[in-house]
């Protein structure tokens, strides 16, 4: 084959497609990409979300629509709210706001909190803010602030 008609051959914005029955170069033009599509089991159809949409682009318009909807929520409620969950009282919920005591709180939701020392040496009455910082409810301990809007209170010692 001649070295110039290689490097136009290059040159060549189109697709180049070798054929396996014959060995020979043929020119395509260019065609626009199929979206593959994998389902198992029933057929699905393409996603409602947006018409024409691809479904990576659908999902993220999908995604968006969530977000609006709980930044919205979180929009309505009192700026420091908290939602504070009880699992040793079947998950009761009670509402605080950022810096109230934690005994104030546990005693809202029916909560008896044991004390012995009243001076936090004993532990007794240390409580498991979302299952991991300790806090003594005898110390004066808070709800905590900043970007807290659930906080699940576990009692040591129930």
């Amino acid at each position: 084959m001649n070295t110039s008609f290689m490097l136009a051959l290059l040159a060549l914005p189109l697709t180049l497609v070798i054929t396996p029955a014959t060995h020979s170069i043929g020119r395509v033009a260019p065609a626009a990409p199929q979206p593959l599509m994998f389902f198992f089991g029933q057929k699905k159809e393409e996603p409602s979300a947006g018409a024409g949409l691809s479904a990576r682009d659908a999902d993220f318009a999908r995604r968006q629509e969530k977000l609006k909807a709980r930044q919205s929520k979180a929009a309505e409620a009192p700026a420091g709210q908290v939602t504070i969950t009880f699992p040793q009282k079947n998950n009761k919920q009670v509402f605080a706001k950022q810096g109230d005591n934690l005994g104030t709180v546990c005693n809202k939701a029916g909560m008896r909190v044991k004390f012995d020392c009243k001076n936090g040496r004993c532990g007794t009455c240390q409580v498991r803010l979302n299952g991991r910082a300790a806090a003594k409810i005898c110390q004066g301990a808070k709800v905590p602030g900043g970007a807290t809007r659930k906080l699940t209170i576990t009692l040591d010692n129930p």
